[in-house]
C-alpha cells in the first residue's frame, strides 16, 4: 500500500466535523507580463480565478496562500481591482464559518481583526496570507496585501515590522476536536533573517492549556530553499522541530507531494507558482495546487493540475552530441538552424499540443525554451529568423532560443535536478534561466570589475557591496528610487565621517575619503546591513520588543525523538520526550470582542466583556472564547528552556 493510499485510508476513518480542508496554493503573481502586454497578461489572473473556483467547488474551509499573490508592489489599478472582484465573486457569502478563531486577532492580522468575524461581512472561505517579496511593502508604505486586508478580504499575518527579532504567535483554529496553531513568516531578506536564525532571535510561541503532542502545528514561509551560488537560503531541516507541516512559498518548482524532513520529522509541501514567470527548466513541471484535510495530528494533500496554464515546454540540444546532417552547401550556422527548427516543430510544439486541456479560459500558444549548447563560434544563428516564423504559433518567439556555450569536457551524465549543486552540471548549463540568476551574471559582474586591483580607486563614495543592493531592489521589486535614496545616504555618511576629521584642504578631504572606503570594503557585512537598514527605514518601524517583560520563553527545536514509522501514513505524531520540549509563555493580550471590550492590563488576566452589539455572529464569537477561559494563556516560564532557531548553513 502507497502512502498516499493510507494516508487516505486514515482520513476516511475520521468525522468531517473533526476535519479541515484547506486549500492551499504560492505565488499566483497577479499581473505579471501585465506591462509587456506580449499575450500573457491575463495568465495569472485567469488562474488565479481557476484555484478560487476549485476552493468553491471543493467546500473547503479556508485558503491559504504562500506569499506572492501580486507580481508587483504596487499593482495596477486594473489588476488590483481584478483580485477584489474575484475575491468578492468566490469568498464572499451566506455560509457560515466552519471553525473557530481561538487567538487574539489584535497579536495575529495586519487589520487586527479577522474577516470571518466581522458582523459587516459574510465571508464563506476565509483567505489567510502572507506577503512575497514581489509584494513586500517594505519600498513604500502601504503594500497591496495591506489593501486587501483593509477591505475584509484577506488575512494578512506574517508580517514583521521589527527587523531585529521575529517572535511568532500562532493562529489558533479549531474545528471539532482538532486544533491548528498556524504560524507565518513574511518574505524578509534571505541575508537578514539568517542572520536573525545565527542570532537566536527567531522565536515561536505556543499556547499553555493546549496540548503540543495534539496540535496540528503549522509555518508557512516565503524563502529561497535551494542552494545557488551567492544566495543566501534557508536550509529545509532547521526550522522548529515542533512543526507538522510547513507550506513553503517562493520556490517556483512544484513539489507539492509533501516531504519528511528526518533530521526534524516534520514535511514540507512546496505547491509552487501558479504561473511561469521565468523560462527556467522548474517552472515547465505541471503546475498544480492542493487541498490539504488536517484531523487531530493526521494529514494528507490532494493534489489538483490547474487546467487554465498556458503549455510551456522547456528542453535543451548539445550541438556536438546530436547529428546535423552533412549537407556542405549550407554553411554551419544555417544546417544548425535547420535542426533547431525541425525540433522545435515536431518535438516541442507536439509536448506542448499534449498539455491542452480543453479548458475554454486556457491560452493555446505554448511557451518554449530551447537551450542550444554550441562549441564554436560558427555554430551561432541569428534567432530573429525563427522568431518569424513562429510569431503566430508560439507566445515568445524572440526569447524562444538561447545560445550557451558548451564546456571543454564531455559530460554524459543526465541533469535530473535543474537546481542541483553539481560542479559538471552547472559547468555544463551554465545558466539556468531562472530568474535569481542573474545576481550571479550582473552582480557578480559588477563585483569583479571593481575588485580589480587597475579599477578598486574608481569608486570613492559609494561602495559596490551598496550599489548592488541597490540593483537587486531595482530588479526584483521595482524600486526606482533605489539608485537614489543609496547615493543620497552614501553620501551622508561620508560628509558624516569627514566631520569628525581634521581635514582643512581639499588633499586631506580625498585622503580621508578613501581611507574609509577602505574601511567600508574590509566590512562588507556591515556595509550590507547598512543598505538593507537604509532601505527599510523608509517604511518598516523599528521597534525593539522587550521579550523578557512579555514573558516569552521560547521552544527548543532540537531535543526532539521522532517516532519515524509515521512517515509510511503521512501522519504528523511523532514521539518527543516532554522534558525537552518545554513550555512557552506570550504576550497572551486576550480581549473580549465587543465594541467596549478592553485591553486587559495583565497579560495573563483573561477576562471576557461582554459584546454590546446585537449582532448574532459577534455575540457568537464571544461566547466561544468565553467558554474557553484562558485560550490565549501562554505557558509558564521554565528555566530548562533553549531557544528554539534556525541556522545558516556555513558550508
Amino acid at each position: 500500500m502507497s502512502e498516499n493510499d493510507s494516508a487516505d485510508d486514515i482520513m476516511k476513518e475520521r468525522s468531517d466535523d473533526d476535519t479541515f480542508n484547506i486549500l492551499i496554493a504560492t505565488d499566483c503573481h497577479l499581473g505579471y507580463e501585465e506591462s509587456t502586454k506580449r499575450a500573457q497578461e491575463q495568465d495569472s489572473i485567469k488562474t488565479f480565478e481557476e484555484i478560487l473556483k476549485h476552493a468553491k467547488d471543493n467546500n473547503v474551509d479556508f485558503i491559504l496562500l504562500g506569499g506572492d499573490l501580486f507580481h508587483d508592489t504596487k499593482p495596477s489599478q486594473g489588476t488590483l481591482l481584478k483580485a477584489v472582484e474575484l475575491l468578492r465573486k468566490y469568498c464572499l457569502g451566506s455560509r457560515e464559518p466552519t471553525f473557530e478563531l481561538l487567538s487574539d486577532p489584535e497579536e495575529n492580522f495586519q487589520y487586527k481583526t479577522a474577516n470571518f468575524e466581522d458582523p459587516n461581512l459574510n465571508v464563506s472561505i476565509p483567505v489567510f496570507s502572507i506577503h512575497g517579496n514581489h509584494d513586500d511593502p517594505s519600498s513604500g508604505t502601504i503594500g497591496s496585501l495591506d489593501l486587501l486586508s483593509t477591505t475584509g478580504l484577506v488575512n494578512y499575518f506574517g508580517k514583521w515590522t521589527d527587523l531585529t527579532q521575529v517572535t511568532m504567535s500562532p493562529v489558533i483554529l479549531k474545528k471539532g476536536s482538532t486544533h491548528i496553531c498556524l504560524y507565518g513568516i513574511s518574505y524578509i531578506n534571505d541575508q537578514r533573517l539568517s542572520r536573525l536564525f545565527r542570532s537566536y532571535m527567531v522565536k515561536v510561541l505556543f499556547p499553555s492549556h493546549l496540548d503540543i503532542e495534539q496540535c496540528f502545528n503549522m509555518m508557512v514561509l516565503h524563502q529561497n530553499r535551494v542552494k545557488r551560488p551567492n544566495c543566501p537560503y534557508i536550509p529545509e531541516d532547521r526550522l522548529p522541530s515542533c512543526l507538522n507541516f510547513i507550506l513553503w512559498g517562493h520556490e517556483h518548482e512544484c513539489r507539492i507531494n509533501p516531504e519528511i524532513i528526518a533530521e526534524t520529522g516534520y514535511h514540507i509541501c512546496q505547491p509552487g507558482s501558479s504561473v511561469a514567470t521565468s523560462l527556467c527548466e522548474a517552472e515547465s513541471v505541471p503546475k498544480r495546487i492542493g487541498i490539504l484535510s488536517v484531523n487531530g495530528n493526521d494529514f494528507k494533500v490532494e493534489q489538483i493540475y490547474l487546467q487554465t496554464v498556458r503549455p510551456f515546454v522547456f528542453d535543451n540540444i548539445v550541438l556536438r552530441d546530436v547529428d546535423i546532417g552533412e549537407d556542405y552547401s549550407k554553411v554551419m550556422a544555417d544546417r544548425v538552424m535547420d535542426y533547431v527548427d525541425d525540433y522545435i516543430e515536431e518535438t516541442m510544439i507536439t509536448k506542448a499540443s499534449k498539455q491542452l486541456t480543453g479548458h475554454p479560459d486556457q491560452p493555446t500558444q505554448p511557451l518554449i525554451r530551447l537551450r542550444v549548447f554550441y562549441s564554436s563560434n560558427e555554430e551561432i544563428f541569428n534567432t530573429v529568423r525563427l522568431a518569424q516564423k513562429y510569431c503566430d504559433e508560439v507566445a515568445n518567439p524572440m526569447d524562444m532560443i538561447i545560445f550557451r556555450k558548451a564546456p571543454e569536457k564531455n559530460i554524459k551524465r543526465k541533469c535530473t535536478d535543474p537546481f542541483e549543486d553539481d560542479d559538471e552540471t552547472n559547468d555544463l548549463l551554465a545558466y539556468d534561466d531562472n530568474d535569481k540568476d542573474w545576481r550571479k551574471s550582473v552582480q557578480g559582474g559588477i563585483l569583479k570589475y571593481f575588485e580589480s586591483k587597475e579599477n578598486q580607486d574608481k569608486l570613492t563614495v559609494l561602495s559596490v557591496t551598496g550599489l548592488n543592493k541597490a540593483l537587486s531592489r531595482f530588479v526584483e521589486k521595482n524600486d526606482s528610487d533605489a539608485f537614489k535614496d543609496i547615493i543620497h545616504h552614501q553620501m551622508s555618511k561620508t560628509v558624516e565621517y569627514l566631520q569628525t576629521k581634521p581635514v582643512d584642504t581639499p588633499e586631506k578631504i580625498k585622503k580621508e575619503i578613501k581611507v574609509f572606503q577602505k574601511e567600508r570594503r574590509d566590512r562588507e557585512e556591515e556595509e550590507a546591513l547598512d543598505a538593507d537598514l537604509m532601505f527599510e527605514s523608509t517604511q518598516r518601524k523599528f521597534e525593539t520588543v522587550d521579550i523578557e517583560k512579555n514573558n516569552a520563553i521560547v521552544l527548543s527545536d532540537d531535543d526532539a525523538e521522532h517516532n519515524h514509522d509515521d512517515e509510511a501514513t503521512g501522519k504528523g505524531n511523532k514521539t518527543r520526550k516532554a522534558s525537552t520540549r518545554g513550555a512557552v509563555r506570550g504576550r497572551g493580550g486576550g480581549r473580549g470582542r465587543g465594541k467596549n471590550a478592553e485591553r486587559m492590563k495583565n497579560p495573563l488576566d483573561i477576562t471576557i466583556t461582554s459584546p454590546t452589539s446585537s449582532s448574532p455572529k459577534t455575540a457568537r464569537n464571544v461566547s466561544s472564547r468565553k467558554a474557553r477561559g484562558n485560550i490565549q494563556q501562554f505557558c509558564q516560564p521554565s528555566t530548562s528552556l533553549r531557544h528554539g532557531n534556525i541556522s545558516e548553513d556555513t558550508d
